[in-house]
């Protein structure tokens, strides 16, 4: 605990040390200024004395104040070039220097032989106990907005990091995402086009070609951090291309995407992962294959796009396997509550993937 308290003091030290003596000197000059014009607003003085003795007196006052000022200025400048280990040691510091340099200011004043100032102990402590009042204040105010401000780039910093953290995160959701990309997908279809060469070489060829495509498809959603809604149907449609002239007949697919929303932006590998999924739990499972149906609309300021399949339904986890859970992951990350991936069984069988998020101008960018 000593330690971060030592360490979390070290910024608003660094701030007081950084000060310019300039910036010192002025301020001081500015509160002996105000300070001295006390002597101004005494009417009797107008009454007794002409102008010209009157701003002679005030010059003289201005003086005085202008030495303990400039004093304690001096004092408060070798203070902040003092370590301290705390808020409470730092400010104990900071009243002993204007205390020290009030009293340096008067015994000045006092050695000088200044005509304003009285050699009395009681009129010498209520001086500098009005000097230490004042500038203790100012000093104060100062050292409070300081650290407000220190405070305010810390959240900043907090936000920064957090904002770097939900990065990172959703990057490592979009890795696990293209990790689940199925590799005996790709040596089981290899061999199917080997083996269509040998049996039927027109399927092999077709097949062939729709292989090609998926993975034309395939390759910028593999290496990009964004994409849009038009991208991911495109490669759902060359995954399905492929997986049905496998499957010999036993899966139909359709999509019903409006051309207007093929643009908007959308999370990579999210859709095929849930076509994916549709057919890996769904259809493959099932003796009489079934069908898949993609389609999107837009509900108010939201993009649904649902992914039904035919298949076997819900069995086992129910839902939950570790590419829904990434799924899942990614858009909490990339917009909190504002985006939901449900899933719920369909009669007489299968399953309806339902993903929610907004439309582009209310997306939290990842």
């Amino acid at each position: 605990m000593q330690q971060r308290a030592h360490h979390s003091q070290v910024p608003r030290d660094a701030a007081l040390r950084q000060l310019p003596l300039s910036t010192v000197f002025i301020g001081a000059a500015v509160v002996a200024t105000l300070m001295s014009t006390e002597y101004l607003f005494q009417f009797f003085v107008w009454r007794h004395w002409p102008w010209d003795e009157v701003m002679a007196g005030w010059l003289e006052v201005l003086r005085d104040r202008l030495v303990v000022a400039l004093m304690i200025a001096l004092s408060l400048s070798a203070a902040a070039r003092v370590r301290a280990r705390g808020l409470r040691w730092r400010s104990a510091l900071l009243a002993a220097s204007i205390l020290a340099g009030a009293a340096a200011g008067e015994v000045l004043l006092l050695a000088a032989g200044a005509s304003g100032s009285s050699g009395d102990a009681p009129a010498v402590l209520g001086r500098v106990a009005r000097w230490t009042v004042v500038a203790g204040a100012v000093a104060a105010m100062w050292y409070l907005w300081r650290r407000a401000a220190d405070v305010g780039a810390a959240e900043q910093a907090t936000q920064l990091r957090h904002a770097q953290i939900q990065r990172q995160t959703a990057d490592l959701q979009l890795e696990a995402l293209r990790s689940q990309i199925e590799p005996h997908f790709l040596f089981n279809t290899l061999a199917t086009v080997r083996r269509l060469q040998q049996v039927d070489p027109a399927d092999g060829a077709r097949l062939l070609a729709c292989f090609v495509g998926y993975l034309r498809s395939a390759q910028p959603a593999l290496h990009a951090d964004a994409a849009t809604l038009g991208r991911e149907i495109d490669l759902a449609r060359a995954y399905l291309s492929v997986v049905a002239l496998r499957m010999e007949g036993l899966l139909q697919f359709s999509f019903d995407v409006p051309d207007a929303l093929r643009s908007q932006p959308f999370p990579p590998l999210t859709i095929a992962t849930l076509v994916e999924n549709a057919v890996k739990h769904g259809i493959e499972p099932s003796i009489n294959g079934g069908s898949i149906r993609v389609s999107a609309r837009l509900l108010d300021s939201a993009i649904e796009v649902v992914v039904a399949d035919t298949g076997v339904g819900l069995q086992g986890t129910g839902g939950s396997g570790i590419g829904l859970a990434n799924v899942r992951a990614r858009l909490s990350t990339l917009y909190g509550s504002a985006a939901a991936l449900t899933l719920q069984g369909q009669m007489p069988s299968g399953v309806r993937a339902s993903l929610r998020l907004p439309c582009a101008s209310r997306a939290v960018a990842a």
